[in-house]
C-alpha cells in the first residue's frame, strides 16, 4: 500500500480511499506527499517523504490521476538508475493507494520549493516532465543537510543501503561535512545572541543561548527554531566576510562557502561582534546576529535556549519583508481582491497568523522536529 500525502487542493480534486489511523505505507520509499500546481497545464508534484525525491505529473486527466502516479514513480526512479527489481518490488507494493491529508510541514516546504524553481525552469522550456524531475533532484535542500545533500544523492543512498541489506543508523555527519572536534559542553562558555530580522517594521528578534563550542551549522538549527521557520531553504552565515553554510561540490564561481559543520562559534565571534545569517536566498531573510555577552555554564542552566523574543516569524515564502507586509494589509482587508486567495494560502501552509504572536516555549518542540527530521529515514 503506498499513502498519498495532499494538500487541500489537490484533495479536492480527485477520489482515493481515504488513509485509516493505522495505515502505513509498505513501500521501501515509505509515504509520498503531493500538491497541485495551477501551471499551463495544471501539474500535479509528489515528493517523497524520506528522500525528498520529487516527481512532476500531468493532472489531467483528473480522474486516472491515482492510476498513473505509480508508474510516474517507477519512471523517474529508473532516470536516476534504479535497477528494475527494486522499481518492480515498489510497484507492487502501490497497488493500493489510499490519501491523507499532509503530516509533515518540513516536506510541505520541500514542495513549495520544488514548485518555485520548477515553474521557472518549465517556463523557460523544460517541458519534459521526467527530465524535469530528475534535474529538479539535483537540488540542495536545507533538510538534507544532515545526510545526502540533494534528493538524488539520497536516493542512492537510501538505494545502496537497501542493497547491502545493513541498517543504517543517523549519523551527525556525510560525505560533505567531514566530524567537528569533539568539544565537552561543560568547558565552553555560553554565548547569549540577540538575531533580529533586518526589514522589518515593527521588529521581529529573538534572544537565544548557545555554547560557545556550537557549530554554525547547529546555530543555524537554534535560530531556525527560534523564529518558527521550517528548514528546507538553504542558509549562509557571512562573518568577517567570509561564507560559511553547506558547501556544494559543483560551486566554480568565487570563493567557495566554507563548511558550517567544521566552525565553532567561538572560533569566529567575540563578545560585541555581529555578523549576518541568511536564510531563504530567494525571499532573502536576512538577519543580524549580535554576541551581546558570554555567561558560565551553571547548573540548571538550559542551553540551547530561547529566552524572550518579539513578534511573529513570517509564513515561509511570502516573499520576503516587502511581501510580508503586502500579505498583512490584504489579510486585514476583507474587501480586498485577493483577501480569501491569501486566507487559504496562509491557512494550507502554517495556519492562522496573528504577526503579534510569540511564545519562546515553542523552541524546545521545534529544534526536536527539525533535528529529528535530519535523521528521518
Amino acid at each position: 500500500m503506498l499513502v498519498l500525502r495532499g494538500t487541500k487542493k489537490l484533495r479536492h480534486r480527485i477520489k482515493s480511499a481515504a488513509v485509516g489511523a493505522q495505515d502505513t505505507s509498505t513501500t521501501v520509499l515509505g509515504d509520498w506527499f503531493a500538491t497541485a500546481l495551477f501551471w499551463r497545464p495544471q501539474v500535479v508534484l509528489l515528493v517523497n517523504e524520506r528522500t525528498l525525491l520529487p516527481v512532476f505529473v500531468p493532472l489531467a486527466p483528473a480522474a486516472t490521476l491515482i492510476e498513473r502516479i505509480p508508474e510516474a514513480i517507477a519512471a523517474v526512479l529508473h532516470r536516476h538508475g534504479v535497477d528494475d527489481a527494486f522499481v518492480e518490488a515498489e510497484l507492487a507494493a502501490m497497488g493500493e493507494i489510499r490519501i491523507g491529508p499532509t503530516n509533515n510541514r518540513s516536506v510541505v516546504g520541500v514542495m513549495n520549493e520544488f514548485a518555485i524553481h520548477g515553474e521557472f525552469l518549465w517556463q523557460e522550456g523544460l517541458n519534459d516532465f521526467e527530465g524535469l524531475s530528475v534535474r529538479m533532484a539535483s537540488l540542495l535542500l536545507g533538510p538534507l543537510d544532515k545526510r545526502a545533500g540533494s534528493p538524488d544523492r539520497e536516493l542512492a543512498a537510501v538505494f545502496r543501503s537497501e542493497r547491502s541489506n545493513v541498517i543504517q543508523f543517523p549519523q551527525r555527519t556525510s560525505a560533505h561535512q567531514p566530524p567537528v572536534a569533539a568539544v565537552a559542553p561543560s568547558t565552553a562558555s555560553v554565548y547569549q545572541l540577540k538575531v533580529t530580522l533586518l526589514g522589518m517594521k515593527p521588529p521581529v528578534w529573538r534572544r537565544v543561548l548557545v555554547h560557545g563550542s556550537t557549530p554554525l551549522d547547529q546555530l543555524h538549527e537554534v535560530i531556525q527554531a527560534a523564529f518558527g521557520w521550517w528548514n528546507y531553504h538553504l542558509y549562509e552565515f557571512e562573518i568577517a566576510r567570509t561564507r560559511y553554510g553547506i558547501p556544494d561540490p559543483d560551486w566554480d564561481y568565487g570563493p567557495p562557502t566554507r563548511n558550517a559543520h567544521r566552525t565553532r562559534l567561538d572560533k569566529v565571534a567575540e563578545v560585541g561582534a555581529s555578523f549576518r545569517y541568511t536564510y531563504d536566498f530567494g525571499d532573502a531573510w536576512e538577519h543580524k546576529v549580535t554576541v551581546e555577552k558570554t555567561v558560565p555554564l551553571t547548573p540548571g542552566l538550559a542551553v540551547p535556549a530561547c529566552t524572550v523574543g518579539r513578534r511573529a516569524c513570517p509564513p515561509e515564502d511570502c516573499g520576503g519583508p516587502w511581501g510580508y507586509q503586502d500579505l498583512l494589509e490584504i489579510l486585514a482587508d476583507p474587501s480586498h481582491p485577493e483577501h480569501e486567495e491569501r486566507v487559504e494560502w496562509v491557512g494550507e501552509w502554517g495556519g492562522r497568523l496573528d504577526p503579534e504572536a510569540f511564545d519562546p516555549a515553542g523552541f524546545v518542540d521545534n529544534l526536536q522536529n527539525i533535528r529529528l527530521a535530519a535523521f528521518d529515514d
